[in-house]
């Protein structure tokens, strides 16, 4: 994948070359994807969906859409990114100017820093994801820093300064408000463009997302369901059943073959880690057909796993806030499809809503230490306030691995944040980054992807309500369906099964072991002193894969061709 486009600026803008006031642009950008404003002083990074004239006057207001802004004047540089996201900002000040783009890489160059990988950046990311608290903004490149989902940079004259986002208060009905705000974020981008086509899975996200589409269009809209003959994924089934309630809607069957399993041809990465770049065979080609249609624009459910499923340590919370009939009836629902004793469930959720996150980060760090290479499990791992490294923490060499436990025990986490609150951020902004990597995969086919579930008005309606009250099981969103009665037929936002690609994992993998095997033999990684590749390749050769952590795999690679492709990257 080629890198990105770009923007930056730097503040106070040089005397005299190589840069000069003002913003700079490198790249191709999607039509409407990077919008200038006020003479030059505002700039927009995503969907904006304010007019000009509202952007010149109150560039950083919460209008609708998902967006990073950026206001330069002779006074001083604010930066603003989404909420989500989807277009992150990367900067380092040094002597007294500060210097602010689209990618790590610019930052480094223009402020004459090596491109040295930050190998603990990197472990963190593979190893612990689910604690970005571990290296805050740092980013992947050593001495540059990122600015994240919903935070603010506010350089002056005086100094530099950053902030997060404020959280969303309370609504007074949050299903009004995602109604509203959902439909709305779908009819403007049906406004924006008459050449729109849609995902439809088959399940509750992209097909509400279709059925909102086709309330604001007259031609057939058309949506696309990938199907494997070999390996169903259970959910053409259901895409056929929806797509047949409405003939506005012209389905389509993307069918994946041999050629499309993971783990073979993989491509270059771009500016940063990509753990979607094993399984992107199957992505190409859902972008293939949905540019044989002359789309330009296509939409997506992503975000609203994040958004409006609770994840389950909010029986923790739950127990926490002294909810505890709310508590045990949830346990029963969730304990008899997974056989497990309700009573454990409570006890795990009681014994979860006792530990601080102090408590629970130094449980990692043991974890990290001495790998217990136990199988994830929904109990152990699903009910905490993280899940644990898993026997992929094994991988780690042991330098790596007492350096991530150094900084399990060095972070600090706010004792008074529910936890399922804090994993339901980490989704969102991971919902964020498989967003903007789409985005720039589809780059060549002339597509825009978009996602109106991480509109911040969307996003702002869904986290009004804490995770804990978001969870009614065996419903599997009931928010969304609240949200969405009337719009969406209800046996669209009643389904409560969900499709995976696990059997396409496992079979890619079977038959590519050795385009992984080859990568690893030889890996940057390693130099890196981040992996210890025969560790690595003796899960893969394992008989048994059933207890191999593919996601962990996957973010392992993303990385290794992240470094292979970018040879000024320094490995030593």
């Amino acid at each position: 994948m080629a890198a990105g486009p770009d923007l930056f600026a730097v503040f106070p803008p040089p005397a005299a070359l190589p840069v000069s006031p003002g913003f700079r642009t490198t790249g191709h950008w999607h039509p409407g994807e990077l919008r200038t404003v006020r003479d030059g002083e505002v700039a927009v990074l995503g969907r904006c969906l304010a007019t000009d004239q509202e952007l010149s006057s109150a560039p950083l207001a919460d209008w609708p859409g998902s967006y990073t802004v950026v206001v330069l004047t002779p006074a001083g540089l604010t930066a603003r990114v989404d909420l989500a996201g989807q277009y992150p900002l990367y900067h380092r000040t040094t002597a007294g100017r500060t210097v602010l783009a689209a990618r790590a890489a610019t930052v480094a160059d223009l402020t004459g820093l090596p491109r040295r990988p930050d190998p603990h950046v990197l472990a963190a990311r593979i190893f612990c994801p689910d604690v970005p608290e571990l290296t805050g903004a740092r980013s992947v490149l050593s001495g540059v820093d990122t600015l994240g989902p919903g935070q603010t940079l506010q350089v002056t004259h005086d100094g530099v300064t950053s902030f997060a986002a404020a959280g969303s208060p309370p609504a007074t009905d949050a299903a009004a408000a995602l109604r509203v705000a959902l439909d709305d974020a779908v009819r403007a981008r049906l406004t924006a463009s008459q050449r729109v086509t849609a995902d439809l899975s088959g399940g509750l996200d992209s097909t509400t997302v279709a059925f909102l589409a086709v309330r604001h269009r007259t031609p057939p809209l058309p949506v696309f369901t990938y199907h494997h003959p070999d390996l169903p994924a259970d959910d053409l089934a259901h895409a056929r059943r929806f797509a047949a309630l409405d003939q506005r809607l012209a389905h389509r069957i993307v069918t994946g073959t041999r050629e499309t399993l993971p783990y073979q041809d993989l491509p270059p990465a771009g500016d940063a880690p990509d753990p979607s770049l094993p399984g992107s065979a199957r992505t190409r080609l859902r972008l293939a057909a949905a540019a044989s249609e002359g789309s330009d624009l296509h939409l997506t459910g992503e975000g609203a796993d994040a958004l409006l499923t609770a994840p389950p340590v909010y029986l923790a919370d739950l127990a926490r806030h002294g909810e505890h009939r709310t508590l045990v009836r949830h346990a029963y629902a969730h304990a008899r499809p997974r056989t497990v004793r309700p009573s454990a469930v409570v006890a795990r959720a009681v014994r979860v809503a006792h530990t601080s996150p102090t408590r629970a980060l130094a449980h990692l760090a043991t974890q990290l230490s001495h790998p217990d290479g136990q199988p994830l499990t929904w109990l152990r791992d699903g009910v905490a306030w993280w899940p644990g490294p898993g026997a992929e923490a094994a991988w780690l060499t042991p330098a790596l691995r007492h350096d991530l436990a150094a900084l399990c025990r060095a972070t600090t986490i706010p004792p008074d944040v529910d936890a399922a609150d804090l994993a339901t951020t980490r989704e969102l902004h991971r919902a964020g980054t498989v967003a903007r990597q789409l985005v720039d995969t589809a780059r060549e086919y002339g597509i825009w992807p978009q996602a109106p579930f991480l509109d911040h008005h969307v996003i702002r309606a869904c986290l009004s309500v804490p995770a804990r009250r978001r969870a009614s099981p065996p419903a599997p969103k009931p928010l969304l369906a609240k949200a969405m009665a009337g719009l969406v037929p209800a046996e669209v936002l009643t389904r409560t099964s969900k499709g995976n690609y696990l059997a396409e994992d496992h079979a890619g993998l079977s038959a590519n072991r050795h385009t992984v095997t080859d990568l690893l033999t030889d890996s940057h990684l390693a130099a890196l002193g981040v992996i210890e590749p025969a560790r690595v390749l003796r899960s893969l050769h394992t008989a048994d894969q059933r207890g191999l952590a593919f996601a962990a795999l996957n973010r392992l690679l993303g990385a290794e061709l992240w470094l292979r492709a970018n040879e000024r990257v320094h490995t030593c």
